[in-house]
């Protein structure tokens, strides 16, 4: 009998009917149904391990517990944005910002080197990785990290800057040229403002127009230094750094001394820097670079990281005086010393406290009371209670005794220059001038950048008829503190008595437009934060008696 072979390649008889099926049954529907889930359950599975994989390859946060609440909040968050797309460069160079702003700079180095690595295209993570080098003092790699940005963009006019920075510290004057000059030829870059902060800076090409002028002077060419110092401040009227050095180079020459090329001034503008430092909830960076702003007069963006650091941290001693000591400046000196309550509150019978107390009192008239709080404060030996102390008994017109507070100031601290200041005008008002001018000549030269000694100075040399020199002292004090009255009066006062009469008129409706009942301006004037100073009132250099 024939056999067939069947479809399951089995061989048997021939079929008389045709095959049947079998019925598959419900377990079978169920394991199939099993095997499916099993197998999503392992592809899901899968999934997480490749996750975790890729987190792993951000390191742990570690141990932050010594950070503060908010800080370690920013951080946590930036740590998981990282561990979610660990590849991604922009999560990576965000967690970096943030221990910047944490100042964990070990952490953000690491983590700019990471984002660098991913993203070899863009130049702002080694940019960044450089600015942390050279605050670390690791020069050769901040130079390495600066070079590959030029490098990568030779348009990012910062990193030449910085560059030229560093070669000009180490004396190396050629390649500092080179780099100071493509930084002046570089694009600008606008100015990091947050909404509400108005920002007005001098550009890059300033700044290193500048730094070809102290290279000249290091190498001795004083013509073209002079030259380069000119022209800055006939573009850059308020570019304070070319006023100081010019009048410096003018004094030095005058005086046969080495002409100062390497003096500390406020850096430019870096829009990228200031992005970390918006975004910082630590109080040591914000008033860092709070302090940094006050000196280039950059006042809105000193109160937004202020007011950033009272956010973060309303209870810490130094935000609360940076906090009254704004106020006070800004004529709010009734908030100050609510904020300054706070802070005897907290720090019970500090001396810092009593003194900016007694400056608030000072600029409300109260002179008593402000006296009785600065004597509390001199009970620690310290200068600026003293000179403070004898500026308000100069206003209420004990002479004497404040003569001997501001001699004690000195030998506490010779080179306290509002000490210096305050002592220059009370000889000045004996008229014992050539002592005066000599101790304010020695106040400019202690605090070049602070224009209340420029105009104080400027101020005593039209009493002494020396008009020339008092207008380059005025013309500094202008430039540096371009809102300040008692500095436009001082100087409209010079030029008119060398006969620049529309030149003088200008000044004067300057001060007006500043400071709308400023008195009539027939005598220059010293000033100070206490406030400038009527004719029959003593005169007074301005005093600084913050936590500084």
């Amino acid at each position: 009998m024939a056999r067939k072979t069947r479809r399951d390649g089995r061989e048997g008889a021939a079929a008389a009917v045709p095959e049947r099926r079998a019925w598959a049954g419900p377990w079978t529907w169920l394991g199939a149904a099993a095997a499916v889930i099993v197998v999503g359950l392992a592809w899901w599975g899968s999934g997480v391990l490749v996750r975790r994989a890729q987190g792993s390859l951000v390191p742990p946060l570690g141990d932050i517990s010594g950070l503060p609440a908010p800080v370690r909040e920013q951080l946590e968050a930036a740590d998981a944005a990282a561990r979610s797309a660990p590849r991604s460069p922009e999560a990576i160079g965000a967690l970096a910002m943030a221990w910047h702003a944490s100042l964990v700079t070990d952490r953000a180095l690491d983590e700019y080197a990471r984002a660098a690595a991913l993203d070899p295209a863009s130049w702002r993570w080694s940019y960044y990785r450089g600015l942390l080098l050279e605050e670390r003092g690791r020069q050769s790699e901040a130079l390495e990290a600066l070079t590959e940005v030029s490098s990568t963009d030779p348009s990012m006019g910062l990193a030449w800057f910085r560059l030229a920075e560093i070669a000009f510290k180490q004396g190396r004057l050629d390649q500092a040229e080179r780099a100071y000059g493509h930084a002046e030829q570089a694009p600008p870059m606008p100015p990091f403002a947050p909404p509400g902060v108005e920002r007005h800076v001098v550009p890059l090409s300033a700044y290193a127009r500048f730094g070809q002028a102290r290279i000249a002077l290091e190498r001795g060419q004083g013509d073209k230094a002079a030259s380069i110092l000119d022209t800055l401040i006939r573009e850059f009227p308020s570019f304070g750094p070319a006023h100081v050095l010019r009048a410096q180079q003018a004094s030095a020459a005058d005086h046969a001394e080495p002409i100062p090329s390497a003096n500390a001034y406020v850096p430019p503008s870096d829009p990228l820097l200031d992005a970390v430092v918006a975004e910082s909830r630590m109080r040591d960076m914000l008033l860092k670079y709070a302090a940094v702003a006050s000196r280039g007069d950059d006042q809105s963006w000193r109160g937004y990281l202020i007011r950033r650091a009272l956010q973060f941290s309303p209870r810490d001693p130094n935000v609360l005086m940076e906090m009254a000591t704004m106020l006070r400046e800004s004529g709010r000196c009734t908030e100050a010393l609510d904020y300054l309550r706070q802070r005897e509150a907290i720090v019970p019978d500090d001396h810092v406290t009593f003194i900016e107390q007694g400056r608030c009192l000072s600029d409300l008239g109260q002179l008593e009371d402000a006296e009785a709080a600065l004597r509390r404060a001199a009970r620690v030996r310290d200068a600026s209670a003293e000179h403070n102390l004898g500026a308000v008994l100069d206003r209420q017109g004990k002479g004497d005794q404040a003569r001997a507070h501001y001699e004690r100031a000195l030998d506490i601290d010779p080179f306290n220059a509002r000490a210096m200041a305050n002592l220059g005008i009370w000889y000045d008002r004996r008229g014992r001038t050539d002592a005066a001018v000599a101790l304010l000549e020695r106040a400019v030269r202690v605090a070049p950048d602070n224009a209340e000694m420029h105009s104080n100075l400027g101020s005593v040399l039209i009493g002494a008829r020396r008009l020339p020199e008092a207008r380059r002292e005025l013309e500094i004090a202008v430039a540096l503190a371009p809102a300040s009255p008692e500095a436009h009066n001082n100087l409209g006062i010079a030029l008119a008595q060398s006969g620049q009469l529309a030149d003088a008129r200008r000044e004067f409706e300057r001060a007006l437009q500043l400071k709308p009942d400023h008195e009539r301006p027939t005598q220059p004037r010293s000033h100070s934060r206490d406030g400038p100073l009527g004719a029959q009132a003593p005169r007074q250099a301005r005093s600084n008696a913050g936590s500084r």
